[in-house]
């Protein structure tokens, strides 16, 4: 049986986790050998899929930005408020952080790891994407088609790799996920010579261009409740819907707002899928611990898949409780 790296995937903080343990292992957990770590399985999975005990997990798997499996595991990291654990075994690790590759960084420098100036930007900037700590310029820079990408930010330089594994198709950004990590590693992403000869600027462009045409559509189902001071976005409102949606549209379309409010059915319809978030310019004001907002919306409404940061979460309820739980979520907000 080999070791599993199982981290959130689809998500740009799962990704590097998974990126800075398989480069940074020795100062995370020192019994592996490189031999372990070079066979470890890359597995991408969804809070959903570990909370509703769908997944067998094993003793010899890293879990990483997840809650943490109810069955014993090798290592477990996450930094999500939602997803406290006390009392915790040998080389499992909780702490409210930005972002999760954040925390591994933390931990590694703490246990001997020399923080250079890339390490530094690597952190400072998951931090901005997973906490969304973004300044209005550096959103106008990475949601926002620009003239030329010659000299990228470090941070445009994440966004660019976060992409690749952002398509409409599902089975592509898996395998796009799986491969990029099972390259040779450099110190970080951002100086990874073998990743950017994939050309991540291309899938950005792309990504650009459909948060344009989502934008273009999305005001039709789109509406602001002076009573939550919140945005909501309900997908079942569509006529028309195309596109990716931008998660920061909302608060810069009605700056006024204290929250952002989506609701969208899954394919199939059995379920719906609800994301809570935070003006990011204004957070002083928000005053809701979103993660445990989504979490007590899924216990009520849905199998309790969902949780998440204080500023922005989200979960998964039953489709035929959508309304209701619309009603909850936006009278705890007010």
């Amino acid at each position: 049986m080999v070791y599993r790296i199982i981290t959130h995937g689809n998500c740009p903080d799962g990704f590097a986790s998974a990126f800075f343990f398989k480069k940074y292992w020795k100062f995370l957990a020192p019994s592996l050998t490189q031999k372990d770590v070079d066979t470890a399985e890359i597995i991408g999975l969804q809070p959903r899929d570990v909370q509703s005990d769908e997944f067998k997990f094993t003793e010899k798997d890293i879990i990483l930005d997840l809650p943490k499996p109810k069955t014993k595991v090798f290592f477990w990291c996450d930094h999500h408020s939602s997803n406290k654990e006390d009392n915790l075994p040998e080389n499992h690790h909780w702490h409210i952080a930005p972002g999760n590759a954040g925390l591994l960084i933390d931990i590694a420098v703490k246990n001997g790891l020399t923080l250079t100036d890339e390490l530094a930007s690597f952190k400072r900037n998951t931090d901005i994407m997973d906490a969304a700590e973004y300044s209005s310029a550096q959103i106008t820079e990475c949601f926002y088609e620009k003239n030329n990408y010659e000299q990228p930010s470090d941070l445009l330089k994440l966004h660019m790799i976060a992409a690749m594994f952002h398509t409409r198709d599902n089975i592509l950004n898996d395998e796009i996920f799986r491969t990029i990590l099972m390259q040779e590693l450099a110190d970080t992403p951002i100086s990874s010579q073998e990743l950017w000869q994939l050309n991540p600027a291309m899938f950005h462009k792309a990504r650009m261009k459909s948060y344009q045409e989502w934008r273009e559509v999305v005001d039709e189902y789109m509406d602001y409740d002076e009573d939550a001071k919140c945005v909501v976005q309900d997908d079942r409102l569509a006529e028309l819907s195309r596109g990716v949606a931008d998660r920061f549209y909302g608060i810069m379309k009605y700056p006024e707002c204290s929250y952002t409010f989506s609701l969208r059915e899954r394919k199939g319809g059995e379920t719906t899928r609800i994301g809570i978030g935070s003006n990011i310019f204004h957070k002083d004001r928000c005053i809701v611990d979103i993660g445990k907002l989504c979490k007590v919306t899924a216990d009520k409404y849905g199998d309790g898949s969902g949780g998440g940061h204080a500023y922005v979460g989200g979960c998964t309820i039953d489709t035929k409780n959508a309304n209701k739980a619309k009603e909850f979520i936006l009278n705890s907000l007010h």
